[in-house]
């Protein structure tokens, strides 16, 4: 694949770190926003931890290598089990997407830190940490998409509350309408366009 080919091994191996780093802090703020407003079904399928592989999809790590842009594996509500019923599942998405977004610029002050380490160590550390920034940002816009899939897919369990296993089905077309869209330049990577703001 031509545009694998221009991305370096230090890349392609920083951005598989940084998005295992997102997939994991993603996915287990989502969960423990859920358990906090009373939903315990993602607890109870094992997604409040920050164990990676239990968080990232695989078609959001070739993504994120390939365009800097990524998604957790889909996470199960029940809205009627949160405080405040389907605003409980709002309040969870949006606050998930925002405590992402929160951690861009929180984590500029590992930077002093990271640069004690020995210096190969170091150098490596933040390019995994840059990386994360840029990955963090665009897949936190981009997973605001009403996309079955994207975090914020999960809205439609709120409009189809009695079609869940429907909707299930929707994900693998959905993420690969995503895809697919990425791929064409449809969605673009606005990271850098943001990432200033974030980091002024």
């Amino acid at each position: 694949m031509a545009l694998l080919g221009a991305l370096s091994l230090s890349e392609i191996v920083t951005r598989i770190a940084a998005v295992l780093l997102f997939a994991s802090l993603q996915g287990c703020i989502l969960a423990g926003l859920a358990r906090f407003m009373g939903d315990a079904r993602p607890f109870h399928e094992k997604r409040l931890t920050l164990n990676p592989f239990v968080q990232v999809s695989v078609w959001g790590i070739i993504s994120a290598t390939l365009f800097a842009l990524s998604w957790v594996r889909p996470i199960r509500y029940e809205p009627k089990d949160m405080r405040l019923g389907g605003f409980g599942l709002l309040a969870v998405l949006v606050l998930g997407l925002a405590l992402m977004l929160a951690l861009v610029p929180l984590s500029d002050f590992l930077r002093p830190l990271l640069l004690m380490l020995p210096r190969t160590a170091g150098y490596a550390a933040l390019y995994v940490l840059n990386q994360f920034q840029l990955i963090t940002v665009g897949s936190v816009v981009l997973n605001c998409l009403p996309v079955p899939g994207l975090v914020a897919g999960a809205l439609w369990q709120l409009a189809l509350p009695e079609h869940e296993r429907r909707l299930e089905r929707l994900v693998p077309i959905g993420l690969g309408l995503t895809f697919a869209a990425i791929v064409a330049g449809i969605i673009p990577n606005t990271a850098s366009a943001i990432l200033p703001y974030l980091r002024a």
